[in-house]
């Protein structure tokens, strides 16, 4: 892991500290990158629904089909 040093806003540090329910510093920034990960991936997933990479899941027996 690289080290590095930065200015930090300590307002928006605590505030984000409250939410992830984090104490240090590093554990604070790296739940909020998992979290900026996260919520990456449920976009991308949401951008495929509505792009219709599901909708094979609506059509008559799909169940039956996936798993035999």
């Amino acid at each position: 892991m690289a080290k590095t040093s930065v200015d930090i806003d300590m307002d928006k540090l605590n505030k984000v500290r409250a939410i992830l329910g984090t104490e240090s510093i590093r554990e604070t920034i790296n739940a909020a990158f998992r979290e900026v990960i996260r919520i990456a991936a449920a976009r991308d997933l949401v951008a495929l629904g509505e792009a219709g990479a599901f909708d094979f899941l609506l059509e008559p027996r799909a169940e039956e089909r996936m798993w035999g």
